[in-house]
């Protein structure tokens, strides 16, 4: 799988394991690294191996790290995400279609929000349940 790497002059601002939902038709909870930087959002896709997940070894998880997955934060908007019936869960998504799904909806938000305003950036709420980026 290919590594994720910084852009030129790129900073990181906030970086934790956090649980997505995966899969392609049906969302499989997995614990994957997930990056906050000055240019994207940057979260590890599984693929194939999501359903799997809970099921490898720990040596295994090791080795299998996942696909980066960016989403620029000039397009980014977050909101309230639903899958089937968990409506607990924080949508990030693109204007181009890109999203991944994040647990806990109230800590996510918390942690991305403050990623962001430690960092000179902030979220505009846009809708009741909806924010985007404001650089």
């Amino acid at each position: 799988m290919a590594g994720f790497e910084l852009n030129p002059g790129e900073r990181v601002f906030a970086e934790a394991q956090r649980f997505t939902l995966q899969g392609s038709k049906v969302k499989f909870p997995v614990r994957c690294r997930c990056i906050v930087t000055d240019q994207r959002f940057v979260y590890f896709n599984m693929g194939k191996m999501a359903p799997f997940h809970f099921q490898l070894g720990f040596l295994l998880k090791l080795l299998i790290k996942g696909k980066p997955v960016s989403i620029s934060l000039h397009n980014l908007k977050l909101s309230r995400g639903h899958y089937a019936k968990n409506k607990r869960t924080l949508s990030i998504a693109a204007d181009d279609g890109e999203e991944v799904l994040l647990d806990n909806f109230d800590k996510s938000l918390e942690w991305v929000k403050n990623a962001l305003t430690q960092n000179g950036a902030s979220l505009t709420q846009t809708g009741e349940e909806e924010w985007r980026v404001a650089l």
